[in-house]
Order: C-alpha cells, then sequence, then structure tokens
C-alpha cells in the first residue's frame, strides 16, 4: 500500500545553527565591554556582583571570541538535533495515518476521522462526534505539502475548523458545566504545553462530551453534539478547496 511520508524540511535545522553561531560570535565581541561597564556601574553598590561578571570583564577578545564561538556551536547541535528529533512525522495512507514525534508513535484509522484541518500551527483530525482524534504540533510541516499528501489518499481536509461557530469561551464556574467538567477544564488550560498531557485530558473531555482549545492563552469548549455540521453541498463538512 503506497504511502505519503511528510518531513520536516532538512534545512530547518541547518539555518538553526547558522543562526545561532554568528549569535554566539557577536556576544564574544560585546560580553566583555559589558561586563566592565556591569562592573564600573555597581561599584559602590551593595550588588552582588562577582564571580562570571569579573570572568567576562577581564577577559580579552582574543579568548571571549573563540570560547563563545565554541559554546555556540555546542548550543546550536543541541538546537539543531532536538529540532530535528522533535519534528513531526507523517505517513499518510488510504485507511489509516501513522505519526511520530520525539520518539512517541501513533496510529489513527481512516475510518475514525470525519474531518482534518490546520489549526494555527497544529494539525487536528475529529472523529464523526467531532471529538479530537488527534492534535499534532505541525509547526515544522509546509502547509501546502500537508494538505497535499491527505487530500492525495482521499482524507477529508478542511480549510477550517467545521465546529468554529459552536465554541465558547470558558471561564471557571461558569453555569452549564459539572465539578468534574471545571476540574477537566482548568486541568487542560494548565497543561495546554505538555502535548501528553493534553491528549490525556481531551480524552477524559470526550468522555463527557466536551471538546476544547485554547486561544489566546484562554480557554474556549463546545458540546460534542451543538453545531454538528452537514454533510451538504452547502454545509461546512462540503467545504473543499
Amino acid at each position: 500500500m503506497s504511502t505519503t511520508q511528510v518531513r520536516q524540511g532538512r534545512s530547518v535545522p541547518v539555518l538553526i545553527g547558522l543562526v545561532a553561531l554568528p549569535v554566539a560570535v557577536g556576544l564574544g565581541f560585546v560580553l566583555p565591554p559589558l561586563a566592565r561597564w556591569v562592573r564600573e556601574a555597581s561599584d559602590g553598590t551593595p550588588l552582588p556582583l562577582h564571580g562570571l561578571v569579573d570572568v567576562l570583564a577581564d577577559m580579552p577578545w582574543s579568548w571571549s571570541v573563540p570560547v563563545l564561538g565554541a559554546l555556540g556551536i555546542a548550543a546550536a547541535g543541541y538546537v539543531g538535533y532536538h529540532a530535528y528529533v522533535e519534528a513531526l512525522e507523517l505517513d499518510v495512507a488510504d485507511d489509516h495515518l501513522e505519526h511520530r514525534t520525539d520518539g512517541r508513535e501513533g496510529w489513527v484509522e481512516r475510518g475514525e476521522v470525519a474531518d482534518v484541518f490546520r489549526d494555527g500551527r497544529y494539525l487536528v483530525l475529529l472523529g464523526a462526534t467531532g471529538a479530537p482524534r488527534a492534535r499534532l504540533d505541525a509547526d515544522t510541516l509546509r502547509p501546502a505539502e500537508l494538505r497535499a499528501a491527505f487530500e492525495a489518499h482521499g482524507w477529508p481536509w478542511r480549510d477550517a475548523d467545521p465546529y468554529e461557530d459552536a465554541y465558547q469561551r470558558w471561564v471557571d464556574g461558569r453555569p452549564g458545566f459539572s465539578s468534574d467538567e471545571h476540574a477537566l477544564l482548568r486541568r487542560r488550560l494548565a497543561e495546554r504545553k505538555d502535548a501528553a498531557a493534553v491528549a490525556e485530558v481531551d480524552g477524559a473531555l470526550a468522555a463527557h462530551g466536551l471538546a476544547a482549545r485554547v486561544r489566546d492563552d484562554r480557554l474556549q469548549v463546545r458540546r460534542l453534539d451543538v453545531g454538528a455540521p452537514t454533510d451538504s453541498a452547502d454545509g461546512p463538512r462540503g467545504a473543499q478547496g
């Protein structure tokens, strides 16, 4: 069975390194005089500025540039490596999707998915009830390549979230939610930067008939049985392009 692979561009880690290196070399020129200024400005004050400040202030450029340059190379390599291993990888087939992120793997059956769309930096797959089936950080993947891969295998790609109008802003204690639902929504907002925790909470919310997302650091929520799109040619689920 043929699959389409979607990967981060190989140039991304290299570009990260190329940006980090001149920054480190520049710091080699800038930090010694800056440290000397800080030491002079702090003379006669109770500020405990010693140690590293003194080391940098007394370091000549013949040392600061190569030393900080070497540290910059090491930092660039570290950042570039993690940008590579943590990037989302997709294998899209007619009947399933395989995804890998930072050593974690997942599998989604095509029959479980009714909608696929890009939500900011995330790739979102929804089930027939509107419950999130997967929410993957696809920020390093090219949008056009991502869309083309799913459309080539007959997946239901959407231009936007078909349930966009069903969301409402969540406020802790707002009527209409049980205490358990409020507790889950508090956790969803607090752990919004932890992909594994978000997936776990989204599953628990779906069991309560809820779906949530974050907009401008505010949580929005909708009921799974509210605002469902139609399958008609004029409805959101028929909007392709």
